[in-house]
């Protein structure tokens, strides 16, 4: 804790040319008499870092305050600009701390390395059909880390999607992974209570609390970690995360159910060949759209709003036949399939 604040101290005096004490203060989340203790620390590092009295006091790190080059080559220096300027945007306050570090590695670089990193620039567009996910807290996804390399148990209260319900619950857990997929973080750990593993949305846990115990070396669920977190039925976005929600019963078998439904989706097998599907997203005719892609016959179990919109959507659907070259004169037309699913 106290080496990892040393470093964003360090970063911080690096960025900007004089710091009130105050100001670093506020930066770090810590006392002045903190910050005071930490300038100490890196002096005697070897860090120079000269103070002016007053009535916050100001420090600034010397001129010539440099760490040895970082020895990366040009492919590592790009994929170092590339990871920096595309991190992923599920993690909130990042945009600042990348900002950030991108600097202070490009202070370590080579010249050579350092211009090339200056001049690569990415720019990223959001893309208005991707289904965003929730953000969140970098500290909860570093407390997460920490206690599976450690093995250290956790407790926390954790949001659970039941067909037309949502549970709060305790979980005292065996911290295994950390995993993204489709922009969703997810701890993969074993619940001692109910003896199973389970992939938990880490948007949806709260109140995360250490244990005075630690758990042995335990086999992972599965070989192919993507597909263990796929396959979990509650691994969806809880209905306050979207404008729009709703239930349909799919004529298709849960397991193409979990290996093609975006990650906005939770599921479960009615039969080896019907499945509940609970999906959100920012209109009712995006969240007919989705549905459509499977080409399956679904029945819309609610709300009214989405059984409307599966008639207005299905209304709007003409399929063209031509009857002739298409290319001489305007093809026929016959009526689209019926709205009543």
């Amino acid at each position: 804790m106290i080496a990892n604040r040393t470093l964003e101290l360090l970063s911080l005096l690096q960025t900007q040319r004089e710091w009130t004490g105050d100001g670093l203060a506020e930066r770090l989340g810590v006392s002045p008499r903190t910050v005071r203790r930490d300038i100490n620390r890196l002096r005697e590092l070897g860090y120079p870092v000269t103070a002016t009295k007053g009535p916050s006091g100001s420090y600034r790190l010397s001129r010539g305050a440099r760490l040895p080059p970082l020895i990366v080559d040009d492919e590592q220096a790009l994929a170092i600009a590339l990871s920096l300027q595309t991190a992923p945007a599920s993690v909130t306050g990042m945009g600042d701390a990348t900002k950030r570090a991108l600097n202070s590695i490009q202070e370590l670089l080579p010249p050579h390395l350092a211009h090339r990193l200056a001049t690569f620039s990415v720019e990223q567009i959001e893309n208005a059909w991707e289904l965003a996910p929730p953000q969140v807290d970098p500290s909860l996804l570093a407390q997460l880390s920490s206690a599976a390399q450690q093995r250290d148990l956790v407790r926390f209260s954790y949001r659970s999607i039941h067909h037309d319900s949502m549970q709060d619950g305790e979980v005292l857990a065996e911290p295994h992974r950390l995993v993204v997929w489709s922009g969703r973080w997810y701890l993969v750990a074993y619940d001692q209570q109910r003896s199973s593993w389970h992939a938990y949305r880490v948007d949806r846990i709260k109140d995360l609390a250490p244990t005075a115990w630690r758990f042995g070396e335990r086999e992972g669920p599965d070989e192919d970690i993507t597909r263990f977190v796929q396959n979990q039925p509650d691994r969806g976005d809880t209905p306050d995360t979207w404008p729009c929600w709703g239930t349909v019963l799919m004529e298709c078998p849960a397991s193409l159910v979990a290996k093609w439904a975006p990650g906005v989706a939770s599921f479960e097998a009615v039969d080896d060949r019907v499945t509940r599907i609970q999906m959100g997203a920012w209109s009712w005719s995006a969240l007919i759209g989705f549905l459509i892609t499977f080409s399956c016959r679904f029945t819309v179990e609610g709300p009214p709003e989405l059984v409307a919109a599966a008639r207005r959507v299905m209304g709007l659907i003409d399929v063209g036949i031509p009857s002739h070259d298409p290319l001489a004169e305007p093809s026929s037309r016959t009526p689209g399939p019926s709205a009543g699913r």
